[in-house]
């Protein structure tokens, strides 16, 4: 069973329920035949006009027997936890009025959903920014008690066949914090480490924290937070026998073999790193990219980290198969 197989299994197990924010995009459409038809999840899609819906649809050849389709309706949620919103709205300045409107905004709506318990998780951003669905999601869902920070990882799977990966491993932070500080990659990477247990659990965790330099190769104030990170990764980790954590690395000598050997050692993590730590967006953007389209892997993200409950970005590129995939994970938090 490979790995997309695996995670629809485990998703079908968890009888879950998803809410799709945007019902009007082909892709949303199709994922959301492709969860429904072949049991992995019960979707529930939200509408402006449901028979606008249903006309996209029937162009783009989907079937939407199974799904709910419901439109905007303040009614259909929690009543306490409207109440709750509001009140965290108005005080922090904006009228009574602006918060009901603001709750009858698809992303916020589709956050308040699921905060009311009418389903297990959230998908949106295929048409929306990034930066659309984190607030409205911090806004609405909050950040989990335990939580220091909201970032974000990308499952990155590789083609049949690469040279290098054979199994999937795990791409932080590629979509939330632009210039994260060595206590951020450190909270970073422990918070996508528990989300590489729930994907794999088992497996060996090898965290490589990146950098233009491996082991000391080049001299820059710039590599302070990446060295710095990583002696307080493997302080937290300290004592896990299923854990390796080194750094700082190039990021041929986290993933390659040989080159890892040269360049350092004696390293566990050196040529054998499954989940691979920025040292910012800029790097990490541009990293899961560079795999995606110049070395086919497929690119599951940005999944948000750190929120109460479980919500999802979306690349606005994902197809139909990325976007089925992606609610599963959701499904497994």
């Amino acid at each position: 069973m490979n790995i997309r197989e695996c995670i629809l299994e485990l998703a079908k197990k968890t009888k879950g329920k998803i809410i799709l924010t945007e019902g009007f995009d082909i892709r949303i459409l199709k994922a959301a035949q492709m969860l429904t038809k072949d049991g992995i999840a019960s979707v529930v899609l939200l509408a402006e006009d449901i028979k606008e819906v249903e006309k996209i649809a029937l162009g783009a050849g989907v079937d939407l027997s199974g799904i709910e389709i419901i439109k905007i309706d303040i009614n259909l949620l929690d009543k306490k936890k409207v109440e709750e919103f509001i009140d965290v709205r108005t005080k922090k300045g904006m009228t009574l009025q602006d918060a009901l409107d603001l709750l009858k905004k698809p992303l916020y709506f589709s956050m308040m959903y699921l905060k009311s318990g009418k389903c297990d998780a959230c998908v949106a951003g295929a048409v929306y920014d990034t930066a659309d669905v984190l607030r409205a999601s911090i806004h609405v869902v909050g950040v989990a008690e335990c939580a220091k920070l909201v970032s974000s990882y990308f499952l990155m799977i590789p083609p049949d066949g690469h040279s290098i990966a054979k199994e999937p491993v795990l791409f932080a932070d590629c979509g939330v914090n632009p210039y994260p500080q060595a206590l951020d990659l450190k909270d970073i990477a422990v918070v996508t480490v528990e989300n590489f247990q729930k994907l794999f659990p088992g497996r060996q965790a090898n965290i490589a924290m990146l950098s233009f330099s491996t082991k000391g190769s080049a001299n820059s104030k710039i590599l302070s937070k990446v060295i710095e990170a990583t002696e307080l990764v493997k302080t937290h980790f300290a004592g896990y026998s299923d854990i390796n954590v080194d750094g700082e690395f190039q990021f041929d000598a986290a993933v390659v073999q040989s080159v890892g050997k040269k360049k350092a050692s004696g390293s566990s993590v050196a040529g054998n790193a499954n989940i691979l730590i920025f040292p910012d967006l800029n790097a990490g953007n541009i990293g899961y990219k560079i795999a995606e389209r110049y070395g086919g892997f497929q690119a599951l993200g940005p999944i948000i980290q750190g929120l109460a409950l479980p919500v999802s970005d979306l690349s606005r590129g994902s197809s139909a198969d990325d976007i089925c995939l992606i609610c599963a994970i959701m499904l497994l938090k």
